[in-house]
């Protein structure tokens, strides 16, 4: 018995760190739903010439609430679902562009000048990371392959 106990001993840090008791810190997939996506723009047509500059975007069809295309400062281009991850089926949970400046995206409708927060959540152009906000999970990205002028947005 004395030997027994002496084995389990010696055993029992092993025993402690070995095993997988890790905590998950992952969220889990984004809960923004699957749509299927792909889509080419040529960034010389006028409707997407606002993307020839760093801080431009244009919106356009596709995804679950519309695709925001943004050429960030750092000269990529990113495309996000529209859909806020906090408000995934309220009717206010659209991303759009900050207004005057253009320097990250937020959930909410613009009257005029005026922001109509839905949940306020603010999210960065490289990446569409959470800057603040309740919202816990990033915008859902599409990859965005350019070749010359033409950019190819699918998932």
């Amino acid at each position: 018995m004395k030997r027994r106990t002496g084995i389990f001993l010696l055993l029992l840090p092993f025993l402690m760190f070995s095993c997988s008791c890790k905590k998950n810190n992952s969220l889990g997939p984004n809960p923004v739903p699957y749509q299927s996506v792909y889509t080419v723009i040529d960034i010389t047509l006028p409707q997407y010439s606002d993307l020839q500059n760093e801080g431009g975007s244009v919106t356009i069809p596709g995804g679950n609430k519309g695709i925001i295309v943004v050429h960030d400062f750092l000269d990529n281009f990113w495309a996000f679902d529209r859909t806020c991850p906090y408000h995934i089926n309220s009717p206010c949970g659209v991303v759009r562009m900050s207004f005057p400046d253009a320097l990250y995206m937020v959930c909410g409708t613009y009257s005029g000048k005026t922001l109509n927060a839905c949940c306020n959540s603010t999210y960065n152009l490289n990446g569409g990371t959470v800057i603040n906000g309740p919202s816990k999970y990033p915008l859902k990205a599409y990859q965005v392959t350019q070749s010359g002028t033409v950019l190819s947005i699918s998932n």
